[in-house]
């Protein structure tokens, strides 16, 4: 395993390789009286390269590796033992590597409501690290949850540096996708640009799930190359954590999550069109329908982004009410939990209306009696008034573009999945029908 090998995160290869040349020049540092960084964490989520990242820095520095399992040693007296005898091991080729995979497995403690540590196996790593610091022993550790180290374990002097690896970001996933897309048989019309909006908040591993299972799914339909429906459906099969099941529900059931689906869809189309990435009203997972939207392709979000997102996720309840006016179905609740959390984070959090909404501190242990209850009436009060006035514009744009919403609907009832591609023609056709422009229709920002 080399960096080469590892699509994306140009920064965080560039720090390690960094590490690399220090370690090949180890003697020179020695002379002129510097020391190396004694300790290395990779921290970020299961999944993001963490181990492959550390794999790579041992191959490309060239010096002798130690291996530390996290589950080895279960007690701190043996632990102790076990840690000592590796680094004794390390200390005899200098400069060497000691290789930790899920330290907080080890010297942490998932217990977040009292916010302790493991101290004793802390306490006896910390003496071992300490005794071997001037040995050349450079200790890398991967980390999943760096809240579980306690603030000792962090600080120079032990571990020097601190690289996270974070999901990767648009630029990072085209990458890997093209990396993992590599060496196999492909459609023409496969999209990666698209891809790798469809595939925001997923790791590395996620996304090689995906290409594989995408793989599967075009011999198991005696496709010779790995389609654009192939992808979307794996994607969507990572994403709900389950494969898509067969649609058994009645016909007017089918209709009503058609219509929530649509009312997301079409409210989507006038408001982000860019974003649109597919529909199914077959059940995955635990959802029985749902609407794909990528992510915005800069990664920048702004108030109006924000607000476009509330819409969206309020317009699959705010069509049933157009649809079926005189019944109230339920099955919306996380649609108005997303969109109630994004609204409490633009009041509370980034201080979108004005710093009278926000609450300082977030995470303190007495947050609610930090403020007045005038002043939580008034967060209440801002909070329903925008979630209103976003359910209000969802519906009116549902209701301007009925025809869409009806055409779309029929067409899910016979095909129950539409592609992007499917759901753009209709729309430019709609569009070219309607003497709809490419900007937003005026009605849209009609409040």
């Amino acid at each position: 395993m080399k960096f080469s090998d590892i699509a994306g995160y140009s920064g965080e290869k560039k720090s390690l390789q960094e590490i690399c040349r220090l370690l090949k020049q180890y003697h020179n540092l020695n002379k002129m009286g510097i020391r190396m960084p004694r300790g290395l964490l990779l921290s970020g989520d299961p999944g993001v390269g963490k181990t492959a990242m550390a794999e790579a820095l041992i191959e490309e520095s060239g010096v002798p590796c130690i291996r530390v399992s996290s589950c080895e040693a279960l007690s701190a007296d043996e632990l102790s033992t076990y840690l000592e005898t590796k680094f004794q091991a390390a200390a005899e080729h200098v400069p060497s590597i000691i290789l930790i995979d899920e330290l907080d497995k080890m010297v942490g403690q998932p217990d977040r409501y009292r916010s302790t540590y493991n101290m004793d196996n802390t306490r006896k790593f910390l003496q071992v690290m300490n005794d071997h610091k001037n040995d050349g022993i450079l200790c890398v550790a991967t980390v999943n949850d760096m809240d579980m180290l306690c603030g000792a374990l962090k600080r120079s002097g032990r571990f020097d540096r601190i690289v996270d690896i974070p999901k990767p970001n648009l630029i990072d996933r085209t990458e890997i996708i093209r990396h993992y897309l590599k060496g196999k048989p492909v459609s023409r019309s496969l999209n990666i640009r698209l891809l790798a909006k469809m595939t925001y908040g997923m790791s590395g591993a996620d996304i090689e799930c995906a290409v594989n299972e995408a793989g599967i799914r075009a011999i198991l339909e005696k496709s010779r190359v790995i389609r654009q429906k192939d992808m979307d459906r794996a994607i969507d099969q990572i994403a709900f954590h389950g494969t898509s099941r067969e649609n058994v529900l009645g016909e007017e059931q089918r209709r009503l999550i058609a219509t929530h689906e649509v009312g997301h869809l079409v409210t989507g189309l006038i408001l982000s069109p860019e974003d649109v990435t597919g529909i199914t009203i077959l059940p995955q997972g635990e959802s029985e329908g749902h609407t794909g939207f990528a992510d915005d392709a800069n990664g920048v979000r702004s108030l109006e982004s924000v607000l476009t997102r509330i819409t969206v996720l309020l317009a699959g309840k705010a069509a049933e009410t157009i649809y079926y006016p005189d019944q109230t179905y339920l099955g919306s609740s996380a649609d108005i939990e997303g969109a109630g959390a994004s609204c409490r984070a633009l009041l509370e959090d980034e201080g979108a209306y004005g710093f009278t909404y926000c609450i300082f501190p977030k995470d303190g242990y007495y947050q609610g009696s930090l403020h007045s209850n005038e002043k939580k009436a008034t967060i209440e009060r801002k909070h329903d008034q925008i979630m209103i006035e976003c359910f209000e514009k969802a519906k009116n744009i549902v209701k301007q573009h009925k025809p869409l919403a009806d055409l779309i609907i029929s067409k899910l009832m016979d095909q129950f999945t539409l592609s992007r591609q499917e759901i753009m023609e209709i729309f430019d056709a709609y569009k070219e029908k309607k003497g709809i422009s490419e900007d937003r229709s005026t009605e849209a920002h009609a409040s």
